[in-house]
């Protein structure tokens, strides 16, 4: 047995790839352990592995050039691996960046007179309800009194 698998990617620490459905060794590549970011032990070969969304339950496979961007180039801790499958973590970027701006636009969308803010600040919210369907309380009660600032403005025009 090789030193943390230096030799022979079955040698690997287990915890490299905890939950894996399948690991496929012959398509293992050599990494660059001088590029990664690990305090014990570097990841001496890239292992194509299988996993299960946590969220949408579809199977995903963590391959060798996401593993190279990920240990060598995004510098993540080499026992760090995906949860997500790459179509749910983009979706999840796209709420928390719709989340982060409906935070910093809802309060003054409420305060403001003018109807373009109210209507951005709404299509923000339908856009988190169609990432997400539960949203939190005051979310539903803040798009409902801009929906109705809106009517009302709509109706002091016409």
């Amino acid at each position: 047995m090789s030193a943390f698998g230096k030799d022979d990617p079955r040698d690997m620490p287990e915890h490299f790839f905890f939950g894996a459905r399948h690991l496929d060794y012959d398509s293992a590549e050599r990494a660059d352990s001088d590029r990664q970011n690990c305090s014990v032990c570097p990841r001496y070969w890239y292992v194509p592995a299988t996993f299960v969304c946590a969220r949408c339950e579809q199977e995903f496979v963590f391959g060798v050039a996401e593993q190279r961007a990920w240990y060598e180039q995004y510098y993540f801790w080499v026992d760090a691996f995906p949860k997500h499958c790459q179509s749910c973590r983009r979706a999840l970027r796209t709420r928390k960046a719709l989340r982060q701006h409906y935070d910093h636009l809802v309060a003054d969308a409420l305060a403001s007179t003018e109807v373009d803010i109210k209507r951005r600040a709404i299509e923000i919210i339908d856009a988190l309800y169609e990432l997400h369907d539960d949203l939190p309380d005051g979310i539903n009660d803040k798009r409902r009194r801009l929906a109705r600032a809106l009517a009302r403005s709509h109706a002091s025009i016409e």
